[in-house]
């Protein structure tokens, strides 16, 4: 007997998080596909991709169709839900979800679909249309026993016993590292911790064709952990509590901690909670997460396109990612410690003097300052704002830290440009190991944590994200109250504004964060030459993957046929990632995971290469993840 359930509401609360759907015979789905409603299509159109071309939306039917005969395939005409969840893209601000601070992203067109079908048991039983992801199945509560029964005696003097610790000591816990059924499963050891093992029940997925870019920084992985959210929950609806949306989020960016990337919960947030055609400003300052919705520039559109290089979290991924990680984590460490001692500092009336300051923070932590530091030093008060305020690197804003941001900039000279793990283990007191055990170690000997230039970075996101949200609501308040239109002049200034700072973001991507490559560089130098080009930046961690790229709307066609031309027609262009992927398959024996990782990744470079038009794309900002309607928006259920 298969379990069918539907969610009722369990509060009245708007901010509880629920989901209203059923689970339908696959042969009704099929049905409603192939009648071509025109219901259903204006649902497709207007509610979840903002796109209502006749031949887009007839390919979406088509990939929904796709997904249900596999389905049918594998596990019979049993009661089942279609959901999807879209990739997420950076448009603008990166990284300020992992240190408290405010983001910008929205979601695109590109989706991954999944058909469910709830089981009795607490099997998740995998199948992808995806080659790449061989069908698995896997019991959750083995899985979770195994991950919350690994030894912790060895840690208990040193490190609590919670998500985060255990994800970082014990990542992925016994499974092949990137394997795809972790970000299936995560969501579900996330819920179990939190509800102290409770037992949950299992499901039949199948993975169907995905339009969302594959290792290309928009962060498909956590569209399939919110994939696995959402068939957990239309599952077990019943059994869980009644999580508010914050919670939600929140939940879901720790679930993804389980694979190996510790990482914030913004990708997820905005891949579960945005609407169609909408920005959100994801306000992770605030002590409960708030979402700010941002009407985009009118005459603006966005070309998604793919470097061709892999971002494979697998490989080398991971630790750059995890690195800048450490970088935020030990350098928010460090301060947080320079702020105690300035207090402590004015308490014993020993913050006075010229050059007071930064002979406090030699004396105690022996590294020098940058520059002189006049206003932190002449204005005691700042620093009760900021002991008061400060919380991580996110928090290097002055409408959240309440100082100027002159002063600031002083704050951050006082962190040292980089230390390495036994200069950090000296200031935190704990040994190499447990440093780079907890803030990643460095690929290089003479390696180390890069904390100026981190801090520095996301001073500079955060007065960029300001300016950005400031332009939009008044541009569109403008053309709302009849003062401006669309076309005039004075509009077009903001539209040349916005593709400015978001260069100076990608300036400090690449030079502050480093996390731009020389591929990604290449395809936004040929842009910049291109018609229509506004601005543009990397999308995601960096380090390969996507770029978005603002082009005026009357030129986005033509900025992607240039693109053909100039980028993806070149194979000179992809000489050096060629090389490195065929320097791996000679070194490394065939059968390892580093020799076959390169082989397929030089495998999906070519059937790229063959199908160009696919890599590059106008799109348009779609509905974030949900459960599809087949009754209730059609003409014919």
């Amino acid at each position: 007997m298969t379990k069918s359930t539907k969610h009722t509401a369990v509060s009245s609360d708007p901010n509880v998080y629920r989901i209203e759907a059923s689970p339908i015979s696959p042969r009704e789905i099929l049905n409603v596909l192939e009648s071509r409603s025109s219901a259903f299509d204006k649902y497709l159109g207007e509610q979840i991709y903002a796109n209502t071309s006749p031949e887009y939306l007839a390919r979406q039917r088509e990939r929904v169709a796709q997904t249900i005969r596999l389905h049918m395939e594998r596990i019979g005409d049993k009661p089942t839900y279609v959901i999807r969840a879209p990739g997420r893209l950076n448009a603008f601000l990166e990284y300020l979800d992992m240190c408290a601070g405010d983001h910008m992203s929205t979601t695109i067109d590109g989706d991954i679909l999944v058909a469910v079908s709830p089981r009795e048991d607490d099997i998740l039983n995998c199948a992808n249309f995806n080659p790449l992801f061989p069908p698995e199945q896997v019991s959750i509560s083995s899985e979770f026993e195994r991950f919350a029964g690994q030894p912790w005696v060895q840690y208990g003097g040193v490190l609590d016993d919670n998500w985060d610790n255990r994800t970082k000591i014990y990542p992925h816990c016994g499974r092949p590292q990137g394997n795809w059924v972790n970000y299936v499963l995560c969501s579900y050891l996330r819920a179990m911790w939190e509800m102290k093992g409770k037992s949950l029940s299992g499901a039949d997925l199948t993975f169907g064709p995905a339009t969302a870019p594959f290792r290309a920084g928009t962060s498909s992985s956590s569209a399939v952990v919110v994939l696995g959210f959402l068939a957990m929950y239309l599952c077990n609806c019943d059994l869980l509590p009644p999580w508010t949306k914050s919670q939600v989020c929140s939940m879901l960016g720790e679930a993804e901690w389980y694979v190996g990337t510790h990482g914030g919960a913004n990708d997820q947030t905005t891949i579960l909670m945005n609407g169609p055609n909408m920005v959100l400003y994801n306000r992770h300052s605030k002590s409960v997460l708030e979402s700010t919705p941002l009407p985009f520039l009118r005459g603006v559109h966005v070309v998604l396109a793919n470097s061709l290089w892999e971002v494979n979290k697998s490989l080398t991924g991971n630790q750059s990612f995890n690195m800048r990680k450490g970088w935020m984590e030990i350098g928010d460490e460090i301060m947080k410690l320079i702020i105690a001692a300035v207090r402590e500092a004015q308490k014993q009336g020993a913050a006075s003097g010229e050059g007071w300051l930064g002979k406090l923070v030699y004396n105690k932590f022996g590294f020098t300052p940058a520059a002189r530091t006049p206003l932190l030093e002449s204005h005691p008060e700042y620093w009760k704002k900021i002991e008061s305020n400060y919380r991580k690197f996110g928090s290097l804003d002055e409408t959240i830290l309440g100082i100027p941001n002159e002063a600031i900039d002083e704050l951050i000279l006082l962190l040292p440009i980089k230390l390495t793990p036994d200069e950090a283990g000296r200031i935190l007191g704990k040994d190499r190991a447990t440093i780079e055990q907890l803030y990643t170690k460095p690929k290089r000997a003479i390696g180390g944590y890069h904390l100026r230039t981190t801090a520095r970075f996301f001073h500079q996101e955060n007065i960029i994200g300001r300016e950005l949200e400031r332009i939009f609501l008044e541009a569109e308040a403008r053309v709302q109250s009849g003062e401006i239109s669309p076309d005039s002049e004075e509009y077009d200034q903001y539209r040349l504004r916005v593709g400015d700072l978001v260069d100076r973001l990608q300036h400090a991507l690449c030079f502050d964060f480093r996390v731009s490559n020389a591929q990604l560089d290449r395809l936004l130098d040929i842009a910049r030459r291109g018609p229509g080009y506004l601005g543009g930046k990397l999308t995601g961690a960096g380090k390969g993957g996507c770029v978005s790229i603002l082009v005026r709307e009357k030129y986005s066609e033509e900025m992607c046929h240039y693109l053909d031309r100039e980028y993806y027609s070149k194979p000179g262009n992809f000489d050096d990632y060629r090389q490195i992927l065929t320097d791996a398959l000679r070194y490394y024996e065939p059968g390892t995971f580093e020799h076959d990782s390169a082989a397929e990744q030089l495998a999906n470079l070519d059937k790229a290469l063959s199908s160009v038009e696919n890599q590059r794309t106008v799109i348009t900002f779609s509905r974030g993840a949900c459960a599809l309607d087949f009754r209730l928006a059609t003409d014919v259920a």
